[in-house]
């Protein structure tokens, strides 16, 4: 998945407002699209071979947008099994949008990442969830979509905490259900629009379960040796490789593995006791398990070091799956108590 921001839109401070075009009003499907870069479609193209005599590389498609001349490098977003059926940009939005408001204006911010393998778009969802008094916590739906086969068509539950706006992704799985709603690049816009509904309708009951969780989260004390457990376990230790003792090289890459976890439990610990003061002010956390949480997620959203992208990677890669897991166990230790 690319780790950078091609284009973007966005209204107020939710999620981010450094990036992209500003808005003075949430967009319409019509006008996100057009806001987020994103009116254009891909078509699947031949692959062939640079030799004297081109041959035909018939396992792979290359997935190339229509809006961008021949030659032109960004022109190319993937290459993918022939079978791969692309969900146009427009198709896509239309079937968010029927599930959410048939224009009316919900869209806080989208658009795409690199040259447009990955597009995005966030809605916010009508009613907020109220954690305790002075902390709310505001439900959106995002609409993640690929063109270079990385991921699935992706519909999620996602809140931001807007005191702070540490933004979670929500992906609770379950035996019959999930707050993640998955499908592959084969399913045509009709039938995806019908399952999408049935999901969409989940995300809505499912609001009450989670302002439930967090409100038990708020009301479990957690101090900073049961922070210091969680982490352990959202972050463990690498296991020993067979030639540690044997191989020089292998024993400093594990030592340098090994103090990159202590040290990222270290930062996470900190954040718990002292806040984020690094251009974006988040006060200490609360002794509580949804102050443990928030410390994670503030780490992730305003502090861990990453190369790339910062959007990118809070919302889409291994810092938002490092908050899900964060999430995951959270939700393990309310049933211990």
């Amino acid at each position: 998945m690319p780790d950078n921001v091609g284009e973007m839109f966005y209204y107020g401070e939710v999620p981010w407002h450094e990036k992209g075009r500003k808005l003075t009003q949430p967009a319409t499907a019509r006008e996100a699209i057009k806001a987020g870069g994103l009116d254009w479609r891909v078509r699947l193209v031949p692959i062939r071979t640079d030799e004297a005599e081109p041959r035909e590389i018939t396992r792979r498609r290359a997935v190339v947008r229509d809006d961008l001349e021949p030659g032109d490098p960004r022109a190319v977003v993937g290459v993918v099994y022939p079978d791969f059926r692309p969900l146009q940009n427009r198709e896509a939005v239309e079937v968010f949008d029927t599930l959410l408001g048939r224009g009316q204006r919900l869209y806080h911010t989208g658009g795409y990442l690199g040259n447009g393998e990955v597009i995005w778009l966030l809605a916010k969802l009508p009613a907020s969830i109220t954690v305790a008094a002075g902390d709310v916590v505001e439900p959106y739906m995002l609409l993640t979509n690929s063109h270079d086969g990385t991921i699935a068509i992706d519909f999620r539950l996602t809140t931001v905490r807007v005191v702070c706006q540490n933004t979670l992704a929500l992906a609770m799985r379950k035996k019959q259900s999930s707050h993640v709603f998955k499908r592959a690049h084969k399913i045509s816009p009709e039938n995806l629009e019908v399952e999408a509904e049935k999901f969409y309708q989940f995300c809505v009951r499912a609001s009450a379960d989670l302002e439930t969780n967090f409100r038990a989260m708020h009301s479990l004390p957690f101090g900073r040796d049961q922070l210091a457990s969680l982490v352990a376990d959202l972050l463990p230790l690498p296991r020993p490789p067979a030639r540690l003792q044997s191989d020089a090289t292998i024993r400093k890459q594990y030592e340098t593995r090994i103090e990159k976890v202590e040290e990222t439990r270290k930062s996470i610990a900190t954040v718990f006791a002292q806040g984020v003061s690094n251009g974006f002010k988040i006060l200490p956390a609360e002794e509580t398990l949804w102050g443990a949480l928030n410390a994670v997620t503030a780490f992730v959203d305003h502090k861990q070091e990453i190369n790339g992208d910062r959007y990118a990677h809070i919302l889409f890669g291994s810092g938002a799956n490092l908050k899900e897991r964060a999430y995951e166990l959270a939700v393990a230790q309310l049933s211990k108590n």
